[in-house]
């Protein structure tokens, strides 16, 4: 228990300290009375965890925000594809070229940027994603000859035999060295859900994998952590107070619109006393709980002395968008998207505000790709280079050249392409941006492009000039395809002109004149 008060004397001067939330009121053991000690790897139990993430995939699978949310964030994160760099020096051009090829090639044939996009969306709602390295002989043809592939699994199946388990070195389905690092993972042959675990206890048996092929992607949240939870963790009942709200909204705008009330009375139900004395004004009697069907478009009459009492609607239903809108942003916060991209409606954003918070987005997704690189993407290549370079016969030295190995995700689109081309070109201009920069935002290589650039031109112009020949024009007609170029050439002065104005600067006279 946390002491209320600290005490410390300084110069002679006795001083009282405290924090208010370390003190036991009626307030704040409401507030905290579910708070604990628990290690890490104890609140993040089996069970815990297991009831997590089901509720995770229940909230996805039924609230077309979440599920939105979900694919949006997975496409942003990994993109159509991703492609391999390597820094200059060290590879020789050719060998670099073929092996990106041929990596982009087992990559489309094993479907790796698919699987990437469902480890992601997987890490997002489980809070973690698994993927297997095996063997697949199926996958070789002319252009692929590597067999290597990867099966992404669901995190349910690594488990250990009982969560009971007392063993030192394993934690909830993973053994350590005593370094922390995993030597082995506990992969059950079948989900635990599926039907023939359900049926037969023999296919809840697992077999230990070692580390080195299998790849344990998850946030930590906290030390000595192992597995993790959904990133929705803490706004798992908004989706459900979202439905709620908009299931009581829609029956009572219905309610509002049929012609539906009470029927109420101001005079006596009886007319007569027990001698059949008239009493007053009075309506006819009727019984509690009676319903009157009335039809649309036709006219009713009531009992006499009676009326109709029409319900209103009491729900604030012009503030239901409001109301969804501040619940979307409250569940979009967990991986720091914005509103109007949760909601794929900016219409109350404006341009300066919505790029404003793209831009916090963007750093997340920075941050994601950071860790995806180092710890799905690198072990990937390293995995496949490895057969690779067996095949190609890749020597030793050129291997540790490639373990440098850079990953270009694709850019995020914009709303204002001609502003970014322009300070691209200005930037460009005063050396502040490299050519290897700007092509990496669009996670492509730049050495490729520009030679593929300066390839295109000049074949370009060697059809002009054959053309121009075959036509009978001169050969150095200008090519409509450089229009700028030969504008901005024309423009430009010539050396002559550049050295008549430099010896006219020179001369005492005309700077004279100019005084």
């Amino acid at each position: 228990m946390a002491k209320k008060h600290q005490r410390a004397t300084f110069e002679g001067v006795q001083v009282s300290a405290r924090f208010d939330n370390a003190r036991h009121t009626p307030d704040t053991d409401s507030l905290f009375r579910n708070v604990d000690s628990l290690a890490i790897t104890a609140a993040l139990s089996p069970s815990v965890r297991r009831t997590v993430r089901t509720r995770a995939r229940y909230v996805v699978f039924n609230c077309p925000y979440a599920w939105g949310m979900l694919d949006t964030h997975a496409s942003y994160v990994v993109g159509s594809w991703v492609s391999a760099s390597f820094p200059r020096g060290g590879v020789p051009e050719e060998v670099r070229d073929k092996l990106v090829r041929k990596f982009d090639t087992w990559a489309l044939k094993v479907g790796l940027w698919e699987k990437l996009r469902t480890m992601v969306r997987a890490k997002t709602t489980d809070g973690e994603a698994f993927a297997v390295f095996y063997t697949d002989p199926t996958i070789v043809d002319r252009k692929n000859r590597v067999t290597l592939n990867l099966a992404v699994i669901e995190c349910d199946r690594v488990e250990s035999w009982s969560e009971a388990v007392t063993r030192e070195n394993e934690t909830d389905g993973i053994r350590f060295d005593p370094y922390g690092h995993p030597t082995e993972y506990r992969i059950l042959k079948y989900h635990p859900g599926d039907y023939r675990s359900i049926k037969n206890i023999k296919y809840r048996a697992g077999e230990w994998t070692k580390a080195a092929n299998v790849i344990h992607y998850f946030d930590v949240l906290r030390p000595e952590q192992v597995r993790g939870v959904s990133d929705f963790v803490s706004a798992l009942e908004i989706p459900a107070d979202q439905k709620s709200y908009r299931s009581s909204v829609t029956t009572s705008a219905i309610n509002a619109a049929n012609i539906s009330g009470v029927l109420e009375t101001d005079q006596l139900a009886e007319c007569f006393d027990d001698e059949d004395a008239p009493i007053g004004r009075c309506a006819m009697e009727v019984k509690p709980n009676t319903v009157f069907q009335m039809q649309r478009g036709a006219l009713v009459t009531l009992p006499e002395g009676w009326k109709v009492h029409q319900l209103q609607a009491q729900q604030p239903t012009s503030l239901y968008p409001d109301f969804v809108r501040a619940l979307i942003a409250e569940m979009a916060r967990c991986i720091s998207m914005p509103v109007n991209i949760a909601m794929c409606d900016s219409s109350q954003h404006n341009f300066a505000s919505a790029k404003i918070d793209h831009t916090v987005y963007g750093d997340k997704i920075n941050s994601i790709r950071s860790t995806l690189a180092t710890k799905v993407l690198d072990r990937i290549f390293f995995k496949w280079l490895e057969e690779y370079a067996v095949q190609e016969r890749i020597d030793e030295t050129t291997m540790e050249a490639l373990a440098d190995v850079e990953w270009l995700f694709m850019a995020r689109g914009n709303a204002d392409v001609m502003k970014d081309a322009s300070a691209d070109n200005t930037r460009l201009g005063n050396a502040s941006l490299s050519y290897e920069t700007l092509y990496a935002k669009d996670g492509k290589d730049w050495k490729r492009e520009v030679h593929q650039a300066v390839s295109e031109r000049a074949m370009m112009l060697a059809w002009w000039r054959e053309a121009c020949r075959m036509n009978g024009l001169p050969e150095d007609t200008p090519c409509p395809f450089f229009a700028k170029d030969a504008a901005a050439k024309k423009s430009a002065p010539t050396e002559d002109q550049v050295e008549h104005e430099s010896q006219r600067n020179r001369n005492p006279n005309n700077r004279a004149k100019v005084n």
